[in-house]
């Protein structure tokens, strides 16, 4: 199913259970992020590796952005249930000139890009009286997309590739970790921050890690 319509039946079986259980108020929550994302993943490429007469372009900049949006339903007073998704671009500008036998090869300013996108789902927790500071664990799902380019002189060989679900069943399975705080600015709207830890249990390494400004719109 395309994402934007699963997000879009999970957003009306919310607002379905928001009116249904009126037990407690400001129940459910729609929250939008954007910010800085850690990819501890893209600096950990060896290019080092293999032939001697080769040039490999595999690393993207630590630092990257990361988006989303997370729909959290509160099935009592004080925890909720967090959906969400989120997605991380990390990129790296690529130079090069050379050779490969009687062939020149330029390379300038390219952009390598890995991109994830992060599937959520997680309980989450009011740990001050007021609430608005929140722990979240969950379980994720991470779909990844690489861009990468290999220059092997000794075998005559460019490569110039990206890695995907589609082609390459790039996909990855694990766990986050994080913590949100908001605060009222009107009868309907919050501002605040989150960050999330992500771990990656299907090979066994932390992924990324991100700090991101947060906007959530209260239904009553």
């Amino acid at each position: 199913m395309n994402k934007f319509k699963f997000y879009f039946a999970i957003f009306f079986l919310f607002c379905f259970l928001n009116k249904t259980n009126g037990q407690y108020k400001n129940n459910f929550f729609v929250n939008i992020n954007y910010g800085l994302n850690g990819n501890f993943f893209v600096r950990s490429y060896d290019e080092t590796n293999g032939p001697t007469d080769k040039q490999y372009f595999y690393k993207k900049d630590f630092l990257g952005t990361i988006a989303g949006i997370s729909f959290q339903y509160y099935f009592g007073k004080k925890t909720y249930l967090n959906v969400g998704y989120n997605r991380s671009i990390n990129t790296g500008k690529k130079n090069y000139e050379g050779m490969l036998n009687v062939t020149s090869i330029y390379i300038r300013d390219f952009k390598l890009r890995h991109i994830n996108n992060f599937y959520e789902l997680g309980i989450g927790k009011n740990v001050n009286r007021k609430g608005s500071l929140r722990a979240e664990l969950g379980l994720v799902l991470l779909y990844d997309l690489k861009q990468t380019i290999a220059i092997e002189n000794w075998d005559n060989y460019i490569s110039v590739d990206e890695s995907n679900f589609k082609n390459a069943n790039s996909v990855e399975g694990g766990f986050y970790f994080g913590f949100n705080y908001r605060f009222k600015i009107d009868t309907k709207f919050d501002l605040g921050f989150q960050t999330k830890l992500y771990y990656l249990a299907s090979v066994n390494e932390i992924e990324a890690i991100s700090f991101a400004p947060t906007l959530t719109y209260r239904f009553n």
